[in-house]
């Protein structure tokens, strides 16, 4: 079953600018059959199926309205004549200009979803931030048509090209979410999307690791907050968030909070730690305000050193601190 696009593509004479308005060849705003592009898909799909259903059907509408044309420097004068109308290309009465990503918006003003001005570059941060998409990132919606939908968006993962799905592929189910991850759930790199990459993003920044902006998107600076973190842990750098990073994450946030707990009783020499409140740094000193050295893990246990409400344990031959909140001194 071919899966139709729908999208602003080029002037009459094969150039991005200078023509005339509306459509002189029929292929300025046209369908084609579903592609792979060069740049790679994102897909942006509607939480909701009537207003999905609209997005198709304002594009279908432009793609048959030969007053639409395409020109880049002239790609307002469309959505400025119908902005009046409902924003309906079929209610385009005069010959006009658009270009790939001023059609997208229109036809998603047309569904009841407004949004900032957007082109291909920042369309898919920009249409996230409206609430009303998901971002289908798994190979079987970006790299094959059989599970894409009418209405839903297709925008290059660079500045490129961004069109509109037409018709449902064979395997279309109709949903709108992927399967919901929480963190932890998978390894995170560059490229990831999700929920989950967006309670990364919030955690770190709480604990003072600046992932830039909290788009849900596995970026640059996401990766250069978990490297951050992870440098500061003591393991290794490789700006993936795997089980270690999160154990590290977990320990910064659990120590934040240095209020002395209940100070164990003393016990004689040979008495081990266990850690027994979550994941812990263990620093250099009795108090956040000291370095950490490394991190302990629930259900480890470490030499006893002293006892007081911070915990001293002996951990390659050097003496560290662990607080009390998260370790009870046990005999041996």
């Amino acid at each position: 079953m071919t899966v139709y696009i729908g999208s602003a593509r080029i002037d009459e004479r094969g150039k991005a600018s200078g023509g005339k308005a509306g459509d002189q060849t029929g292929k300025e705003v046209s369908t084609q059959a579903w592609y792979r592009h060069a740049k790679g898909w994102v897909v942006l799909r509607p939480k909701d199926g009537a207003k999905a259903k609209k997005i198709a059907e304002a594009m279908q509408a432009a793609c048959d309205n030969d007053n639409i044309g395409y020109d880049q420097y002239q790609n307002q004068t469309l959505w400025n004549q119908v902005k009046d109308k409902g924003y309906d290309p079929a209610k385009a009465t005069e010959p006009c200009e658009t270009d790939c990503a001023r059609l997208v918006r229109v036809c998603c003003a047309y569904a009841g979803i407004m949004a900032d001005d957007f082109y291909t570059a920042t369309e898919a941060d920009t249409l996230m931030r409206t609430g009303e998409f998901v971002k289908l990132t798994s190979t079987k919606y970006t790299t094959r048509e059989d599970y894409l939908g009418a209405g839903d968006i297709l925008v290059t993962k660079t500045k490129g090209h961004t069109a509109v799905v037409l018709s449902n592929g064979k395997d279309y189910d109709g949903g709108a979410e992927e399967p919901e991850r929480k963190l932890g759930d998978r390894i995170l790199r560059d490229g990831d999307y999700g929920a989950d990459v967006i309670e990364l993003q919030t955690r770190l920044k709480a604990v003072g690791y600046d992932p830039g902006e909290i788009d849900g998107e596995f970026g640059p600076n996401t990766e250069s907050a978990v490297k951050a973190l992870q440098t500061a842990a003591g393991i290794l750098v490789d700006g993936e968030f795997g089980p270690d990073s999160l154990a590290a994450l977990a320990a910064l946030e659990g120590v934040e909070d240095d209020e002395p707990a209940d100070a164990p009783e003393p016990e004689g020499p040979g008495a081990r730690v266990a850690v027994s409140g979550g994941n812990a740094y263990i620093r250099t000193g009795p108090g956040t305000q000291y370095d950490a050295m490394g991190v302990a893990h629930a259900g480890d246990e470490l030499t006893y050193a002293n006892p007081d409400g911070w915990a001293p344990v002996l951990v390659g031959g050097r003496i560290g601190w662990i607080s009390g909140k998260y370790a009870k001194v046990v005999s041996e």
